[in-house]
């Protein structure tokens, strides 16, 4: 289901003991367009003092009251680290308030670009890409996390001229990732609103409240108005890309596994030449392990490696055989996919669920 993320800014958040105050803003990660926290001002009960949620401790959203329902409580967010939210949130702070929570510090995941795939995107990221084992020959990025309000209002430009302002986000509230940003154009085109995605944005000036988009003024335009008061829906959707011409040509893909908190865990597939040691998946106390990844376009099969053993998804219900005489997950990015941002194998380890389908190296 898709929302707009106006339309959750003053949700009540209700903890285990209690409520712990309304949503005031969320904080999105700048490289894979990833909703990740939410700022809750506390009201008078501790002070109006503001503080950071993951998105992590999030139980369930009850849309008919309006409430996002958590596993905190109120003596947990009082003691919680304070934040300077009113600057982009460093990793030192990310960190502080994951170690403090318990919170898995893999929720967004280790970022990788896989040889060859996201190239434009990186070459707009030089500046965030650390340093990198000699050993790795792929690359990790150091996500950065924006204010939904701080980019709001900020001027969008089509390859050949302004063409309004960022109004609101669309997201998807299973993955929380951005899948849209609802763009008013203003004077140019008055009471007009049109979708852009983050797959079509070059670059943002933070400092200069600017984003660039690879589309031209004629074709917004022409492309099928987008109305806030009416579901989005996947006829829409195809309309508009198939107006725009713009395909999904690779996607931002976190895996999850769920095995013994001291395992090492690793992801092998068709986009890595099936190297077992490329990607690792990092774990936490709870034995949930995640790594995100930078798909290419296309069919991907795929599979993990748990302590030297090859298995499957379990959540995964598409599998191909392969030469092994057993199967291979698959997973497909591009034109009509749900989205950029997408979750496998997240499941709670009470569930009880096998670790694994197949026998080591098949």
């Amino acid at each position: 289901m898709h929302q707009t993320i106006s339309s959750l800014i003053g949700y009540a958040i209700k903890g285990t003991d209690g409520d712990l105050g309304k949503v005031k803003d969320f904080y999105f990660d700048d490289v894979t367009w990833t909703i990740r926290y939410m700022t809750v001002e506390t009201g008078k009960w501790l002070s109006g003092r503001k503080t950071l949620l993951s998105l992590a401790a999030l139980e369930n959203a009850d849309q008919a009251s309006c409430t996002f329902n958590v596993n905190l409580n109120r003596g947990q967010v009082r003691k919680s680290p304070d934040t300077d939210i009113d600057e982009p949130i460093t990793r030192k702070h990310e960190l502080a308030l994951q170690k403090y929570y318990a919170w898995n510090n893999s929720w967004s995941g280790e970022f990788y670009v896989l040889p060859g795939v996201g190239a434009e995107m990186i070459a707009k990221i030089d500046e965030r890409i650390v340093d990198e084992e000699p050993s790795s020959n792929i690359l990790k990025l150091d996500p950065h996390l924006r204010s939904f309000r701080k980019i709001s209002g900020n001027r969008i430009h089509a390859t050949d001229g302004d063409i309004g302002h960022v109004e609101d986000f669309l997201v998807d509230e299973e993955s929380w990732c951005i899948r849209y940003f609802v763009v008013n154009t203003g004077n140019w085109l008055p009471g007009r609103r049109v979708l852009i995605s983050p797959k079509w944005i070059t670059s943002v000036s933070w400092s200069g409240n600017k984003v660039f988009a690879d589309i031209s003024r004629d074709a917004i335009r022409k492309s099928p108005e987008f109305d806030p008061s009416k579901p989005f829906n996947p006829e829409y959707e195809e309309k508009l890309l198939r107006h725009l011409q713009k395909t999904e040509n690779s996607a931002w893909v976190t895996f999850k596994f769920h095995a013994a908190p001291e395992s090492k865990v690793y992801l092998a597939g068709t986009f890595n030449k099936w190297d077992p040691t490329m990607i690792q998946l990092k774990g936490d106390k709870k034995g949930i392990f995640a790594a995100t990844v930078l798909m290419p376009a296309g069919r991907n099969e795929y599979k993990f490696i748990v302590d030297g053993n090859w298995c499957n998804a379990p959540d995964c219900k598409d599998l191909t055989p392969n030469e092994f005489g057993t199967t291979n997950s698959m997973l497909y990015v591009g034109h009509g996919h749900k989205g950029h941002m997408h979750t496998f194998s997240r499941f709670s380890p009470g569930q009880n669920r096998p670790l694994w389908s197949t026998p080591m190296g098949g």
